[in-house]
């Protein structure tokens, strides 16, 4: 700290506290007096000061509590303390220290002595300053690293949705081709085609459904949604949007299932994008190769697991016995990676592909994909041979309840609110078959009135109302059933809603995203536990 310092001298003695400040100012620093803790605590509040030197016997209060209840305002700014006192024992010494005193004079003192204290604890002041200003700007630039991280990632995706616009049309357009012939048909068919047609029917449309909830999860962007997922779903996610694109061009895709394979407890979003990522790069390296192919191989590996012989950085990580893994294998016939240039496969921005058609990006935000999830990226590959990448995930992390098991058996009565009446048509069938008591409302209001006249055991509804905010929904169905209120089961069709995202994470309510399948409408109702049916 340099002279201009402003020193506070909390001192009584009126002939020790001018020769004080006579030293301090022909020393270069500014001062500032008080001969009491009140004209201390006065000064302290009303200007900046870089150090105080305190006497321990004041008139109002003594020094080393003064000198304690500084430290407590102040502690984050550190300012310094030299106490000065006429007592030399050793329990006074440990009182003033213990209080935070951060140096002693006693009385009487050597001008040189003081001036030398002084100088050495602002000079600690300064330091201490110029720490918590670097560690601000680590905070800051950490803040702004971790924006950008998030920024990069969803370039990404982006970048890949891009690639698969073209694959992604043409692939849409069988399935809802099929679901169209079929209906203009069913009017002109016997019975057993009408069966037949009816089976097209639905397997086109889960197969539009699952492109379009495919391209919603990579789309999708905001803080980690981690949940349970089979290995096998998150897959065929995947290969929904990249196998007509694959097989277009002449690439043969291989998919193979271990036995017994657990479910993960993931961002599947995340670990989708990760797949994405390697299957497009498995894909421009086979491009050009004879017979091209890219194999996916998912199995489940038991401890103790052993490192295999695959190159990366978390080979530790597969020396582990703590847990099994699923193993998720993306293997391709290309011309393989050079190996000086392996070592930088997961470095940003690295990238093997020609100017122009690669940021170097995806197995850098991949690797860091499976890093926070606990896993694993590694790979193997010999130029001429192909190239092997490994995802290696934990089945169960640590704190994460195994899901359990049910036999999909729940009923009782359920309100669906819905403004399209195909939709609370199909649901009510649907929940009647399995037993379900089921009434139906198209507007608030409606439903309101209902819920007044019987209690209900859920509350099914699509929340895009025409007649009520989202919120004044939710709280009025409480304060109408106080006692049992139902359970609320959200039903929508849209991507991104931010009003909608906020009442279910703050109410923790479930959701059904349109299109669903009868089974999902059934899990979903599994969490209903049937009350007494009184008026509440």
């Amino acid at each position: 700290m340099t002279p201009n310092s402003m020193v506070l001298v909390v001192e009584d003695d009126l002939h020790i506290s001018e020769l004080i400040v006579f030293l301090l100012q022909d020393g270069g620093y500014q001062t500032a007096t008080a001969g009491s803790a009140a004209q201390a605590r006065h000064v302290l509040e009303s200007q900046a000061v870089d150090l105080v030197i305190l006497d321990w016997m004041l008139p109002d209060t003594p020094g080393d509590q003064l000198c304690h209840e500084i430290k407590s305002r102040r502690e984050e700014s550190f300012l310094p303390i030299l106490m000065l006192t006429a007592r030399n024992a050793l329990a006074d010494r440990v009182a003033g220290l213990d209080a935070g005193a951060d140096d002693f004079l006693t009385k009487p003192f050597h001008s040189d002595e003081l001036m030398a204290r002084v100088r050495a604890l602002l000079r600690i002041r300064r330091a201490e300053l110029a720490r918590l200003q670097v560690i601000t700007e680590l905070r800051t630039a950490y803040d702004r690293l971790a924006t950008t991280q998030a920024q990069l990632v969803q370039a990404s995706r982006l970048a890949s949705l891009g690639e698969l616009v073209a694959g992604v049309a043409h692939e849409l357009n069988n399935p809802l081709g099929i679901i169209l012939g079929n209906a203009e048909l069913l009017p002109t068919l016997d019975h057993s085609d009408d069966r037949r047609a009816v089976t097209q029917i639905i397997e086109g449309a889960q197969r539009a459904r699952r492109i379009v909830q495919s391209l919603i999860s990579f789309a999708r962007q905001g803080k980690i949604e981690e949940d349970w997922y089979k290995p096998r779903d998150l897959v065929e996610r995947v290969l929904d949007l990249k196998r007509a694109d694959l097989q277009n061009h002449g690439i043969q895709v291989e998919v193979s299932y271990g036995l017994n394979l657990p479910m993960l407890w993931v961002d599947g979003s995340q670990i989708q994008h990760v797949l994405l990522n390697l299957i497009q790069n498995a894909e421009h390296a086979v491009q050009g190769r004879p017979m091209p192919r890219i194999a996916l191989r998912v199995f489940r590996q038991d401890p103790p697991v052993l490192a295999p012989p695959l190159l990366g950085e978390s080979l530790g990580a597969w020396q582990s016995d703590t847990g099994s893994l699923v193993m998720i294998d993306v293997m391709d016939t290309g011309v393989g990676i050079p190996s000086e240039l392996q070592v930088r496969l997961f470095q940003p921005f690295f990238t093997t592909r020609p100017v122009g058609q690669g940021a170097g990006l995806s197995l850098a935000i991949s690797y860091g994909i499976v890093s926070q999830h606990g896993g694993s990226l590694v790979y193997s590959s010999h130029p001429g041979e192909g190239s092997t990448f490994r995802i290696a995930l934990p089945v169960v992390r640590e704190g994460i309840p195994v899901p359990a098991s049910n036999d999909g058996g729940a009923s009782g009565s359920v309100l669906v609110m819905d403004s399209e009446p195909f939709v609370l048509d199909f649901v009510s069938r649907l929940l009647a078959r399995k037993g379900w008591d089921v009434a139906v409302a198209q507007r608030a209001g409606q439903a309101f009135d209902m819920l007044r006249e019987q209690p209900y055991h859920a509350v099914l509804c699509d929340l895009k109302l025409q007649d009520i905010d989202e919120w004044d929904f939710y709280q009025q169905i409480q304060q109408i059933c106080p006692k049992h209120p139902p359970i609320v089961v959200l039903m929508t069709g849209e991507i991104r809603n931010d009003r909608i995202d906020a009442l279910v994470q703050s109410y923790d309510l479930p959701v059904l995203r349109k299109p669903f399948t009868a089974q999902e409408l059934f899990d979903c109702l599994l969490i209903v536990e049937p009350h007494d049916q009184e008026n509440s």
